[in-house]
């Protein structure tokens, strides 16, 4: 009888440490049986995992923070760009601050979503190009405009920050080219459209078209001086991956990684 009420104390403390309660300690005695050996391999037991979760929600606490300070330095920076400008009229100054304050603004997302996370490792790309949509469009649309976006991303597609960062950056450029450039003809309206997929063997694949202006014949992406081309092709070949482009009714880029 005795020695049911000892199992039924080593059988309740191993199910409050699986709620990772770790208050439970069986009391030991000097009987020096089976039962007195488990209840004190438990109890050891109990200790060294209360101790690894600590260490854990304080790796965690940690890596929460770390992000949230990148964020914030990050949007510090964008705020010290703006204060250069007060006073500044040159448009063509302008324009490149305000793109590099939107490719900052990109990365900084990263950060602010992961802080938002549980294990802060992946971002869903769905919700990311949603938030940066947004903010492109405050940035670059035109006034009364008429474009459409159109978002067709898988939702089971995350990434790590190694990769989501890479490929915000890219988004951040075709999208706010799209903006600038390719609607300037069709008296603001326009659409904008971006497919994502990961196919049987594991690449993903994302289609971004636009049914603007297109690209001038004879347009090389991997020659051009632009500087968000520029990036496009750099991230892209970063991400071992490979992209391709056409112009017709518009603009489509297809990027493929794995």
């Amino acid at each position: 009888m005795k020695n049911d009420k000892r199992t039924k104390d080593i059988v309740n403390t191993i199910m409050a440490f699986a709620r990772l309660d770790f208050s439970h300690k069986i009391p030991i005695d000097d009987k020096g049986d089976t039962l007195t050996a488990i209840a004190a391999g438990v109890n050891m037991l109990g200790e060294e995992l209360r101790g690894n979760v600590i260490s854990l929600k304080e790796k965690e606490q940690l890596l929460k923070e770390l992000h949230h300070r990148v964020k914030n330095n990050m949007q510090i920076i964008i705020s010290m760009l703006n204060l250069q400008t007060i006073n500044e009229d040159n448009e063509r100054l302008l324009a490149l601050v305000r793109d590099s304050q939107n490719r900052i603004s990109a990365m900084a997302l990263v950060h602010e979503m992961l802080y938002s996370t549980k294990d802060f490792v992946f971002t869903q790309l769905k919700e990311y190009t949603d938030f940066l949509s947004t903010s492109l469009f405050i940035s670059y649309a035109p006034p009364n405009h008429e474009i459409e976006l159109e978002l067709n991303i898988d939702e089971e597609i995350f990434f790590e920050i190694d990769q989501m960062i890479p490929l915000g950056l890219i988004m951040n450029e075709m999208m706010s080219n799209s903006l600038k450039h390719a609607f300037k003809n069709k008296n603001k309206k326009g659409k904008i459209k971006i497919e994502a997929v990961t196919n049987e063997e594991g690449w993903c694949i994302i289609n971004y078209s636009d049914n603007g202006a297109g690209l001038k014949k004879g347009f090389d992406i991997t020659k051009t001086e632009s500087l968000g081309m520029q990036l496009i092709v750099m991230l892209t070949d970063q991400m071992d991956g490979t992209i391709t482009f056409e112009s017709k009714n518009g603009l489509l880029y297809q990027l493929k990684f794995l």
